[in-house]
């Protein structure tokens, strides 16, 4: 574990997508979407393609694990562990162990950046109804950490509310 949000702080939704099951997961599915790449350009066929896929799902992440203690290196483990279950002399062909790991994070961030979306939409729209809600209710206005004239709650809570939904649509750009 690298970040308190891995283990203590994060949500069940970010604790599944930044698992070390899940990792392992995704550098699978990028080795099989390689697979079915090199099988379009004729190097093996779709069927064994699906055999190794099949079989691949089955690796457990502790026999990853495993391998990765003894051989010290996590992709050349995930091969080893793939090589176990299938016999194909096509897996990670062309590809570079960085290729593997930044295109499996690359799913994780993707994944991650859709429950922040939901989230800040249900954040702005809660605050939107604070600021109807508390639109009456007056409290002191600051400037600068000083007391400045007065404002209301609602007004408070609109401004909160317009800045999480310009994240959210910066977020949506992406």
């Amino acid at each position: 574990m690298i970040h308190p949000i891995e283990y203590r702080y994060g949500t069940k939704e970010m604790k599944r997508i930044w698992s070390e099951e899940s990792k392992i997961k995704r550098m699978i599915w990028v080795e099989m979407a390689l697979l079915k790449a090199l099988a379009k350009k004729g190097y093996l066929s779709f069927y064994e393609v699906e055999k190794v896929r099949r079989n691949a799902l089955r690796i457990s992440p502790e026999r990853v694990k495993e391998i990765e203690a003894e051989i010290r290196h996590d992709i050349m483990a995930l091969i080893k562990a793939i090589s176990e279950v299938s016999d194909c002399r096509w897996i990670h062909f062309g590809a570079t162990s960085n290729d593997i790991i930044d295109t499996a994070t690359a799913t994780q961030l993707r994944d991650s950046v859709l429950i922040f979306e939901e989230k800040l939409r249900k954040l702005a729209l809660l605050l939107a109804e604070k600021a109807i809600e508390y639109k009456s209710i007056v409290c002191l206005g600051r400037t600068h950490g000083q007391a400045a004239l007065p404002t209301t709650y609602g007004f408070r809570f609109a401004v909160w509310a317009s800045e999480v939904a310009r994240h959210y649509l910066r977020l949506e750009q992406m």
